[in-house]
């Protein structure tokens, strides 16, 4: 008989982050390509900005919460 354990969820919200974060850099890859062919260069940097933000946030989410949270703090003057 198995008995069903309760998770936090941490895994799958792990997966989710993961899978949806390199299929959104897969696409901002694809636009990145077009942009080039049609030399648009500006739209292109803005895609690669994009592109490391959000893989800051898919491999290291805990980091980039440290430094957003530093810089609110900076921000609102709480610290």
């Amino acid at each position: 008989m198995h008995v069903l354990a309760l998770t936090t969820g941490a895994e799958l919200k792990n997966w989710i982050l993961i899978v949806a974060g390199n299929v959104f850099m897969a696409f901002l890859a694809v636009r990145a390509i077009g942009c080039f062919i049609k030399d648009d260069y500006g739209k292109m940097i803005t895609l690669a900005v994009m592109a490391v933000f959000v893989g800051a946030l898919v491999w290291v989410p805990d980091g980039v919460k440290v430094v957003l949270t530093g810089v609110w703090d900076k921000v609102s003057g709480s610290a």
